[in-house]
């Protein structure tokens, strides 16, 4: 699996995230998107529209980040996985996609996570 590939698996999972509970991931702008540009990684955000480099000192939150912590550590962990290939999930901070501490129902987190498994990303 190439990383333009691991780019649309986790895009994948960022859209079933949006489109449930909290709709974390979902703004005015749509919803968020990783893609890369100059052969770096870029995060679309939802809320202005604009580009954010996933590429920041020392792991730090992006300038104009729209989401709290632990969404940033989901996010890294993506960005793990799109870099190396290898599962990452949790690996960030917060339990990635097994946190509990979204506000997503039970059954809407169970949703996201067998996605993530058929695309075998967990």
């Amino acid at each position: 699996m190439d990383k333009d590939q691991r780019i649309q698996i986790v895009n994948e999972i960022i859209k079933e995230i949006a489109s449930r509970g909290r709709k974390f991931f979902s703004g005015k702008y749509g919803v968020s998107e990783i893609f890369l540009k100059n052969g770096r990684l870029y995060m679309k955000n939802e809320y202005n529209g604009s580009e954010m480099s996933l590429s920041t000192k020392f792991g730090y939150k992006p300038k104009g980040w729209p989401q709290g912590g632990t969404l940033w550590g989901l996010t890294k962990d993506f960005k793990q996985f799109i870099q190396t290939g290898e599962k990452s999930n949790g690996e960030n901070g917060y339990g990635g996609l097994f946190c509990p501490h979204w506000g997503y129902s039970e059954s809407d987190m169970k949703a996201i996570q067998e996605k993530a498994k058929s695309l075998n990303y967990l």
